[in-house]
């Protein structure tokens, strides 16, 4: 029998058994859904000193040379727009999982100053502190802040990485100021591609994604962490599609993938799916969900 659910404490049942399609680390790992919330996560869950070895060297989020980093720095730039309609440039603000620090330098070129970093990868931390970012290596619920530093906490994919979600949220809440703003994003599973891809799904990078929301069951996360005044907006990212038609012909037809777990020609991929993911948006159900919520200004 699986465990029971991290989120709410219910049953969960067997969705599939799945593996490592992009950088190919050994395993194979069961996925389970919670049949209250529909939470969907590893069954068993891995320990946390098991985390590192799911990243190559070569993984995109720290790989400057990448294509899918050139999208991500377009993305970022998007991003450091909608901060900058919720905190002024002076505001404190702390990115979660900075990797090279590429977001934090968009903020700085909209002028924002006081910026610091928390990467749980040493590489990737050197990186950004060779920008000039103030960065720290550790795990947001490990590092050393004073309670209510900051306005602004981003956590730009994040907590389906670690084990103990709702923790960081709440470590997140206790670093904001009263007011101040959690900014995040997350795969979402309550999209179309998740249920046709199932186990090839682009977003499930396993073994890389440890628990994965839907946008329903994470407002009951953000709940449980305290925050309030929760919006969600719905991405246009195509991975879920993209990703999970290279999953496929890699499983199926032996695809070669190379080091950085993309093929050259995933930005055509990109495009073939981008007018779909449109589409998915409309109806607010793509497989990414960009989340705002508040730390209450009174406790």
């Amino acid at each position: 029998m699986a465990a029971a659910c991290y989120l709410c404490g219910a049953e969960a049942d067997h969705l599939f058994t799945g593996q490592d399609y992009e950088h190919f680390v050994p395993g194979k790992w069961q996925i389970v859904q919670c049949r209250s919330c529909g939470l969907v996560y590893q069954d068993p869950l891995p320990h946390p000193s098991d985390l590192p070895g799911f990243y190559p060297a070569a993984y995109s989020a720290y790989n400057s040379d990448t294509f899918i980093s050139a999208l991500f720095r377009l993305v970022y730039a998007q991003e450091a727009r909608r901060i900058s309609r919720l905190v002024r440039p002076a505001a404190p603000i702390l990115d979660v999982g900075c990797g090279n620090g590429s977001m934090l330098m968009a903020l700085k070129s909209r002028g924002y100053t006081n910026l610091s970093g928390v990467e749980i990868d040493p590489t990737a931390a050197d990186r950004a502190r060779q920008s000039g970012i103030r960065v720290k290596t550790g795990e947001l619920v490990n590092v050393d802040f004073p309670a209510e530093s900051f306005d602004l906490i981003r956590l730009g994919h994040v907590i389906e990485h670690v084990c103990d979600p709702v923790a960081v949220l709440r470590r997140a809440f206790d670093l904001l100021r009263p007011g101040g703003y959690i900014f995040g994003e997350t795969p979402n599973t309550s999209c179309l591609d998740f249920k046709v891809f199932k186990k090839y799904w682009g977003a499930l990078h396993l073994p890389r994604h440890v628990i994965m929301f839907s946008d329903e069951n994470l407002m009951r996360a953000l709940e449980k962490a305290g925050f309030r005044d929760t919006t969600m907006e719905w991405g246009l990212r195509t991975v879920g599609w993209s990703t999970g038609i290279q999953n496929l012909l890699a499983d199926k037809f032996r695809l070669a993938i190379p080091d950085t777990g993309r093929v050259r020609w995933h930005g055509l991929l990109i495009l073939l799916f981008l007018p779909l993911t449109v589409g998915q948006a409309v109806f607010s159900k793509t497989g990414n969900v960009r989340f705002i919520a508040r730390k209450p200004l009174l406790s």
